[in-house]
């Protein structure tokens, strides 16, 4: 609770410290729209993606991503697991990244456009929804899915999804009903 994240249409990413309003670096985004944003749960890391399909990096101290990695389409979601070590980011794919390296350690085709994902506290397990009503879970050392599930309605968009810090509750978030 010591940092807030914020991003504005206007393209820029914001720190801030709880007890300023003036922030403590900002980053204009080079190319699209800011898209979503996620802070590790130590405040350490915060990962961004934007409407350009590029997914950034950016530890707390420093307004330079750490790394900067380009998808084929936009980043619809972005999760940080609570020590930053693990991000899962949701576009054409659902990607998980080690914070170190800006290669996936693996990706996933959903066989739609990936609209919500969540990552558990410990990084373990990683909660998918696309566009196609189908919803999936994964463990971090696998891109096959440990199971899936068809919903009857479409998962919201970006941070509809949550899952418990060790992996044994999910909820989702359809236009329709919360599973």
């Amino acid at each position: 609770g010591e940092y807030i994240v914020a991003g504005t249409t206007s393209h820029t990413v914001y720190l801030f410290g709880k007890d300023s309003s003036a922030p403590l670096w900002t980053y204009t985004l080079d190319d699209g729209s800011f898209n979503c944003i996620s802070i590790s749960s130590d405040g350490e890391y915060i990962t961004v993606g934007d409407g350009g399909g590029q997914i950034h990096l950016f530890d707390k101290d420093s307004s330079t991503p750490l790394w900067s990695y380009d998808t084929d389409s936009s980043i619809n979601s972005v999760s940080n697991s609570a020590d930053g070590e693990y991000i899962v980011v949701g576009a054409d794919k659902v990607y998980l990244f080690d914070k170190d390296s800006s290669t996936p350690l693996w990706s996933y085709d959903t066989g739609d456009n990936v609209r919500t994902v969540s990552i558990s506290a410990s990084g373990e397990y990683i909660f998918a929804g696309s566009f196609n009503k189908k919803i999936f879970l994964f463990d971090k050392d696998s891109s096959t899915p440990l199971w899936r599930y068809t919903t009857d309605s479409y998962p919201v968009h970006n941070q509809a999804s949550s899952i418990s810090a060790d992996g044994k509750y999910i909820t989702i978030g359809t236009d329709v009903v919360v599973y």
